[in-house]
């Protein structure tokens, strides 16, 4: 099974604690989305990362293999159904290859503030893989 990370989770320490059998396998992009921040965490002290439809636009990220234990393990992480929802998207990996994976995301909208310690964890990663920090600034706008 594949898992499509585009917030924190493209941290591959992080997912180590949190997924032990999840492994790198490629980055990739989901066209057709824009990340935005939205929701409540008392975790994170603000909003958080989701994903909204936007034709033309995309988001970049970290595709991970994971195991069934490890889906499990994010669905508690993320407290799913209640927090975020889990469902398939199609991806495109880096070498242009068309992917299904599981991705989560809030059915929230709106909108709101991330902390600044949260958002600077996601830009510092943003940073390390080259991704374009220019769609996580518009994000936080």
């Amino acid at each position: 099974m594949l898992y499509f990370a585009y917030g924190s989770n493209i941290d591959q320490e992080q997912m180590a604690d949190r997924c032990p059998n999840a492994r790198f396998y490629k980055f990739a992009v989901m066209p057709d989305t824009r990340l935005i921040f939205t929701g409540y965490s008392q975790v994170r002290k603000g909003s958080v990362a989701s994903l909204t439809s936007a034709p033309q636009k995309y988001v970049e990220g970290v595709l991970y293999s994971v195991e069934e234990s490890d889906i499990l393990s994010l669905d508690r992480y993320e407290n799913t159904p209640v927090s975020y929802q889990r469902g398939m998207a199609k991806v495109i990996t880096d070498s242009g290859e068309v992917v299904e994976a599981w991705v989560y995301t809030k059915s929230e909208q709106e909108p709101s503030v991330p902390h600044e310690d949260y958002f600077s964890k996601i830009y510092k990663f943003y940073a390390r893989y080259g991704f374009n920090r220019a769609h996580l600034e518009e994000a936080k706008k």
